[in-house]
């Protein structure tokens, strides 16, 4: 929500300051549903999808319609046009579909209103709102509101993040009908909440998967630095082995290059204050485990160097020294920090070794070698791919710790 611009209630974080005339729903308590589903299904939380229309006027852009509409019944429980505060000075009819002649009987204020959506929201449990680029409604209406569906998020662009799809695009991918084609009569706001309606039942029906295109492959770092929080830019560092300015730290505001794991813990101290996310990698457990291996230095199924554990003292006291890096590391974090370690991969020495094999046997091929001058256990079998396939699956394990500095 913070990533995409949303107004977050205060009892969520401390990102948002509202400014006069903004209004939070109320929760009272955490749902119950947070911690297991409800046994009954008149417990689940309401659905509503809404949009809502602006025009401009003299104090910039106001809400001039909005609609909502009850996921489960497809009913529109609201629709209603805004009296505007102060004088039209565009309709914005392209886009609004919004009227002289419409808004001219409007009688309903902004006030009443917010009134109204905050009381149908200030129930329990806590409903949900859906949306297209939600967090532009929820501006138009000064509300803030903890649970959001955007249809703009959990469906993808085909070209990847940070790009996002229209409603109209979507709609006729993934639903197979035409909205928003009335031309210069502009949106109509039941038209596009019905449309996010059918967009996210098509999403329950066929998993979470449905409507994404698997080419993210946007940095997190990137991604971090287009959020704000409280005005500000986030700001990243990437504490790392080697220099990882070249590959993963690219785009992390610092990068600090380390020769050790002392380096590494160094460096995550000194931009501790400066910076709102770190990254940093230890690998001294990794290096006495035998489980960092180089890469082949020759066409030769031997060439690649196998490397193993120095030993059970060497592994204690290395487990020791991480020990303590990670104990002086977290007594440094201020409060409310939140920290994440992850072991990384499993062991890739089996892994290493069969790609080591399969790329000397390509490397033969290419060659000019027949299959037959190779010896049997140079040469690279199907059932050689089937082990690589189950050790790379292997490699990938690992474990994740995550918790928040009270």
């Amino acid at each position: 929500m913070v990533e995409n611009g949303y107004p977050i209630p205060s009892y969520l974080a401390e990102v948002f300051e509202k400014p006069s005339g903004w209004v939070e729903t109320k929760v009272a308590t955490v749902d119950a549903m947070l911690l297991s589903p409800p046994a009954n299904a008149n417990d689940f939380p309401r659905i509503y999808a809404i949009d809502c229309e602006m025009c401009l006027t003299e104090d910039g852009k106001q809400l001039a319609r909005v609609c909502m509409i009850d996921y489960t019944s497809g009913v529109v429980v609201y629709d209603q046009l805004v009296k505007p505060s102060k004088p039209v000075t565009d309709y914005l009819t392209r886009w609004s579909g919004i009227t002289a002649e419409a808004l001219a009987i409007a009688t309903t204020t902004f006030d009443e209103v917010q009134a109204h959506i905050l009381s149908v929201l200030s129930v329990s449990p806590t409903p949900v709102l859906l949306g297209h680029s939600l967090e532009s409604d929820l501006q138009a209406l000064k509300v803030c509101h903890p649970r959001c569906i955007d249809t703009a998020v959990i469906f993808h662009h085909p070209r990847g993040r940070p790009l996002k799809p229209g409603l109209a695009w979507l709609t006729k991918k993934w639903c197979g009908r035409e909205i928003q084609n009335r031309g210069e009569g502009g949106h109509d706001p039941e038209e596009d909440a019905r449309a996010c309606l059918d967009l996210l039942k098509k999403k329950v029906e066929n998993g979470p998967g449905f409507g994404e295109f698997k080419v993210d492959t946007e940095s997190i770092f990137e991604r971090m630095s287009r959020a704000r929080m409280k005005g500000a830019t986030i700001t990243t560092a990437v504490v790392d082995h080697g220099n990882p300015s070249a590959w993963h730290g690219q785009k992390a505001t610092t990068c600090v290059a380390c020769a050790s794991d002392a380096d590494v813990l160094a460096g995550l101290l000194a931009s501790l204050d400066s910076h709102h996310f770190l990254f940093g990698r230890f690998t001294a457990l990794a290096d006495v485990r035998g489980w960092i291996t180089p890469k082949p230095t020759s066409d030769e199924p031997g060439a690649q160097t196998k490397t193993g554990s120095r030993g059970a003292e060497a592994l204690l006291e290395t487990m020791g020294a991480l020990d303590g890096q990670l104990r002086e590391l977290y007594a440094a974090l201020p409060a409310r920090t939140a920290v994440v370690i992850f072991t990384g991969h499993a062991d890739p020495r089996r892994m290493a070794e069969l790609n080591a094999r399969k790329a000397a046997f390509e490397n033969a091929l290419k060659a000019g070698k027949n299959v037959e001058e190779l010896g049997k256990e140079a040469r690279w079998t199907s059932a050689d791919g089937r082990e690589l396939e189950e050790e790379v699956e292997k490699a990938k394990r690992g474990l994740l710790f995550l918790g928040v500095k009270a």
